[in-house]
C-alpha cells in the first residue's frame, strides 16, 4: 500500500500509476477539456478538407474567370469590327448621297454662305486620276498623290472671278481628317490647274476639330440630313 506523507510522495506515486494520474486529471480538467486535443485535431482536418475545397473553387474560379476574359475580348473584338463595319456603311452612304447630288452642294453652299457659284460638273475619275499622273515625280509624296486620286467628290464650278473647283470629302461625322484632306485636295487643285479651288466636307455630323476648321474658314461644311442616308 503506498503511503502519501508529502507533495513529493503524491507525485511518486502519480508516476508508479499512470491509472492515479489519469484519474487526478480527470477529476482536475473535467471532460471538455479532456476532450479539447481530440477536438482540436478534428478542427484542424476539418479546416484542412475546407481549405482544400476552397482552393480547387479558387481555381475553378480563376479558370473561369480567365475563360471570361477570352470571351470578352473575342466579343470586344467582334464589336470592333461590327463598328468599323457599320462606320463604314454609314461612311459609304454618306459619300453615295454626297455624290448623287453634286449639283445640291453647290446650292446649299451659296444658300449658306452667300457665294455665287454655279455647278458645272463633277470631274471623272479619270480626269483625277491623269491629274496626280502627270504630278508624279515631282515634289508631291506617292502617299498624297494617291490620296487625292481617291478624292470623295471633285466638282468644276464658275463664280465671279471665272473657273474654279470644288474639294469634297463626305463623311458620317466629319473630323479633322477630313478637313486636312479636303484642304490639301484644294491645294493640289489650284497647283495643277492654276485656278482657285474651295475645300469642303460634307457629313451628317462633325467633332470639334472639324468645327474649329469650319469656324476658322478654312473649309467650308455641307451639311447632310439623316434622310439623306435611308434607302431608297
Amino acid at each position: 500500500m503506498t503511503t502519501i506523507n508529502s507533495q513529493e510522495d503524491f507525485l511518486r506515486a502519480l508516476a508508479e500509476n499512470p491509472q492515479w494520474r489519469e484519474a487526478v486529471r480527470a477529476q482536475l480538467l473535467g471532460e471538455d477539456l479532456l476532450q479539447l486535443p481530440a477536438r482540436f485535431d478534428a478542427f484542424v482536418e476539418e479546416q484542412k478538407q475546407h481549405n482544400a475545397r476552397m482552393d480547387a473553387f479558387i481555381e475553378q474560379m480563376t479558370t473561369f474567370v480567365k475563360e471570361q476574359r477570352r470571351v470578352n475580348d473575342r466579343m470586344d473584338r467582334r464589336m470592333d469590327r461590327f463598328n468599323n463595319d457599320i462606320g463604314q456603311i454609314k461612311g459609304g452612304h454618306a459619300r453615295w448621297s454626297t455624290i448623287h447630288d453634286a449639283p445640291g452642294v453647290v446650292v446649299d453652299l451659296n444658300i449658306e454662305n452667300g457665294l455665287g457659284l454655279k455647278y458645272i460638273r463633277d470631274l471623272t475619275p479619270l480626269e483625277v486620276a491623269n491629274m496626280a499622273q502627270n504630278a508624279a515625280g515631282g515634289d508631291i509624296p506617292t502617299n498624297e498623290l494617291r490620296s487625292f486620286r481617291r478624292a470623295d467628290l471633285i466638282i468644276e464650278a464658275t463664280d465671279d472671278n471665272g473657273p474654279c473647283y470644288i474639294a469634297v470629302e463626305a463623311s458620317f461625322t466629319a473630323t479633322q481628317r477630313d478637313a486636312s484632306r479636303a484642304q490639301r485636295n484644294a491645294a493640289l487643285l489650284t497647283r495643277f490647274t492654276g485656278r482657285p479651288a474651295h475645300a469642303v466636307i460634307s457629313s451628317i455630323r462633325k467633332d470639334r476639330n472639324a468645327e474649329a476648321e469650319i469656324a476658322a474658314g478654312n473649309v467650308w461644311w455641307h451639311e447632310l440630313e439623316e434622310r439623306d442616308m435611308e434607302v431608297e
